[in-house]
């Protein structure tokens, strides 16, 4: 060992050679760590830009989620055509990426919000659409909450349909589906990521029917070579890709690789010219250049691992040192300006300052180690930021805060996802509050129960009020009549016999009157042995609602009384008035047989008159009977298919058509909620006045056809007759209105009255377009199945 010392200072050369090998052998070992360090931060970048479009397609799946929810809820409690378009309103104004809402009955669309513009989509049946079908499937088999698409809507445009599949026990019932515009979802997801020339972003989508995986926003990813990540989302079967279009992996240890070169040179050169001191200074100085190496490196690796802002704050001299974080996270180079105390606080927030000076205060004159702030911060662009400071004080002997050591974070994302989930919440309340109902919560086992204040005021009480609040406070203000019929609709409920629990019932107000409430309710938990636990729903005041029936059922009792005497008095009149007429008609007839030998060309022209008379006075008595009888019960409503009793009338008409060579063209008719046979006298009028009003000689050409109005449709019988004038248009309607006269064309004037009286008691109008060439007949009928019916 003294021998190669000796050689080794004999030949300082050696030494500096070693020197030489050792530094660079150093510098190569750092080059590659911060290689694989900027590998990580590149890797992380990649994976941070993923996670964020990660986490805006988790924000539009929770608000979807959350607002189907609520529609799935309300569904599953509620009659659909109570609410349904209140709910819907609720929800589009407060939701601002939900677009349409629907409700389907197993798999066909029977009510969507909005409805105009829409009314292409009711009745459509999408799991009998190839296109549509197998996302539909996926959704009824995961049983839970699935997005489709994006797909092209039958209704127009581009979306994504987020559905909540409807269950009663194991048996699949319908979907509550949000619609969210594919153009809104790629602007919120992507926004910023579109057309961004650091990274390259595309969504895939798995579809069922495909084993590949389709690009969604067609992508380029031949251009890009840094690091890629993927995200699977599998709530819609997609793929987030994200890939760093270069790489600056090589390019920034560059400079450092020939630095440390350079310096491993120097070194060597150094070491060489040391080897020539003495053998204690040369001892110290390699010792105290590894320790400073080591610490430097330690250093530097802990500030590149960490994504905060460490610093340093000199209390007694107001400085403060920032590492190199400080420009990246906030972007501020540290500077002698930015490292003073008034640099700090001119970019807190003015509405935080108060509060952090408050604090900090506190802390320092204080006798804690530790200091936690919160507060919102300027970034160099302007971007308003959150932030948290984390340090620990340093005193001295006396107690006095002299120095402070910390890290800054930005907590934005946190602090944006904390004021997001308390905007959906105020949303949801606005919905709640928006349908004007009273909320409840009971935990069935404990008797326990929460209200809102609506639930109190529809009582007029306050909650404060009512404390002590449980169960039997709603016992207490029920009517104990409706109180059992509502038991005996919770026990059918809690043994499986409904899908959910409704009961309407009397509640005593403040004031001492009664108040009809529709009570309505669903168990959400149950308990290990399969008893109800929590049970949730709503209470909504239906006394006007109540009163409304009341009033319209001693109205139709009147009524009914008043038809009744009317046909009674219309069939005894008709009876007294036709046998006269049957009289004076046979005795005309053995006159003219009799003395028709007698009487001259004129006498049996006037018998000839009177009994014509007397056979139009007999038509207008049976069609006053037949107007007068037409009535309307509700409870007879039922399907009418259209399309087969036009062919009917058709059949029924047949001789005259054939007659007048007549052309009836019919198109497509829906079902519609009805009684048939009033409906039928109507096309019989509308039909034969069509082939009664010619001109001399012009073959009839008629056409019956509809188009779907809201939940109405609109049916036509178009002819190409001798038209009406304007002026008359609101009198063809009236009892015994006749614009021509009895020589021309026959008839009593009151078929169109019979016309308005079926259609209007239908809960439809009726209206008529003329002109020289042909008349109109439009009126309206409610479609079957309707939710408004």
């Amino acid at each position: 060992m003294k021998k190669m010392k000796k050689v080794i200072y004999k030949f300082p050369i050696i030494l500096g050679i070693f020197a030489f090998i050792l530094s660079l052998g150093v510098g190569l070992f750092l080059t590659l760590k911060e290689y694989q360090l900027i590998q990580i931060e590149e890797n992380n970048k990649v994976s941070q830009a993923a996670e964020l479009i990660e986490n805006r397609i988790e924000e539009v799946i929770y608000t979807a989620n959350t607002s189907v929810g609520i529609l799935s809820f309300l569904l599953q409690t509620n009659k659909v055509d109570q609410n349904f378009l209140e709910i819907g309103k609720n929800i589009i104004d407060n939701v601002d990426i939900i677009d349409q809402i629907q409700y389907l009955d197993s798999g066909v669309i029977v009510a969507t919000f909005p409805l105009e513009g829409n009314e292409s989509i009711i009745g459509y049946n999408i799991l009998a659409d190839s296109a549509v079908a197998m996302e539909a499937a996926l959704a009824i088999e995961k049983r839970k909450l699935f997005f489709a698409g994006p797909i092209n809507l039958r209704q127009g445009g581009k979306g994504i349909l987020a559905r909540q599949p409807l269950f009663k026990g194991d048996e699949f019932t319908g979907f509550a589906v949000a619609i969210i515009d594919w153009q809104k979802f790629i602007d919120k997801v992507f926004n910023g990521f579109q057309n961004n020339p650091e990274f390259t972003v595309d969504l895939f989508k798995h579809f069922p029917s495909d084993a590949t995986r389709s690009s969604l926003l067609s992508s380029d990813f031949t251009v890009a070579e840094g690091p890629l990540n993927e995200i699977e989302i599998p709530q819609g079967n997609w793929v987030i890709q994200v890939q760093l279009n270069s790489s600056k992996t090589l390019s920034s240890i560059s400079f450092a690789l020939v630095v440390r070169l350079l310096l491993a040179v120097i070194l060597g050169y150094l070491i060489y010219n040391l080897a020539n001191q003495p053998k204690k200074l040369a001892k110290k100085v390699r010792e105290t250049t590894r320790k400073l190496r080591l610490s430097n490196q330690r250093f530097k690796l802990a500030l590149k691992a960490t994504s905060e802002v460490i610093w340093d704050w000199d209390l007694v001299d107001g400085y403060t040192f920032r590492s190199d974080n400080f420009d990246e996270l906030l972007g501020y180079s540290s500077n002698e300006e930015t490292n003073k105390d008034e640099f700090w606080k001119s970019k807190i927030h003015p509405d935080d300052l108060p509060i952090v000076e408050k604090n900090l205060k506190e802390a320092l004159f204080g006798d804690g180690d530790k200091w936690y702030q919160e507060f919102r911060f300027q970034k160099a662009n302007g971007d308003i930021v959150y932030v948290t400071d984390n340090a620990l004080i340093i005193r001295n002997k006396f107690g006095k805060a002299i120095r402070m050591i910390g890290a800054t974070q930005n907590v934005t994302k946190r602090k944006e996802a904390e004021l997001d989930l308390a905007n959906q919440k105020q949303r949801l309340s606005n919905v709640i509050e928006g349908t004007h109902a009273g909320t409840w919560e009971w935990n069935v086992q404990t008797g326990e129960a929460t209200y809102n204040e609506t639930w109190a005021n529809i009582l007029g009480y306050s909650l404060a009020e009512l404390e002590p609040i449980s169960i039997q406070t709603w016992i207490d203000h029920s009517h104990p009549e409706d109180l059992k019929e509502s038991n005996t609709q919770l026990e059918d409920y809690f043994a499986g016999k409904t899908k959910s629990y409704e009961a309407e019932c009397r509640m005593k107000h403040k004031n001492g009157h009664w108040v009809w409430i529709v009570d309505r309710g669903k168990v959400l938990s149950w308990t290990p042995d399969g008893d109800p636990l929590m049970m949730y729903g709503t209470h909504v005041d239906i006394t006007e609602k109540k009163l409304r029936e009341e009033e319209i059922k001693t109205a139709n009792l009147n009524l009914q009384s008043a038809n009744a005497e009317l046909k009674s008095f219309a069939s005894m009149a008709s009876h007294d008035m036709k046998e006269p007429l049957r009289m004076i008609s046979s005795f005309l007839k053995l006159l003219e047989k009799k003395y028709s030998p007698v009487l001259d060309e004129k006498g049996i022209q006037y018998i000839n008159f009177s009994v014509d008379g007397a056979k139009r006075l007999s038509a207008l008595i049976d069609d006053m009977l037949e107007y007068s009888r037409i009535g309307f019960d509700e409870s007879k409503l039922d399907r009418v298919n259209l399309k087969a009793l036009v062919e009917e009338v058709i059949t029924l008409k047949k001789d005259l058509i054939y007659e007048k060579k007549a052309q009836v063209n019919v198109g497509d008719l829906p079902d519609v909620s009805g009684i048939k046979t009033p409906i039928k006298s109507v096309f019989i009028n509308l039909i034969s006045n069509a082939l009664k009003y010619q001109a001399q000689g012009n073959i009839p050409l008629i056409s019956i056809y509809s188009k779907t109005e809201g939940g109405f449709c609109r049916i036509t019988v178009e002819d190409n007759g001798i038209g009406i004038d304007e002026t008359y248009f609101d009198r063809v309607f009236n009892v015994f209105s006749r614009l021509h006269s009895k020589n021309e064309y026959s008839g009593t004037g009151i078929g169109l009255a019979i016309c308005k009286k079926v259609i209007t008691q239908h809960g439809g109008k009726i209206w008529v377009e003329s002109s020289e060439k042909g008349t109109k007949f439009h009126f309206t009928l409610k479609i079957y199945g309707n939710s408004s019916d």
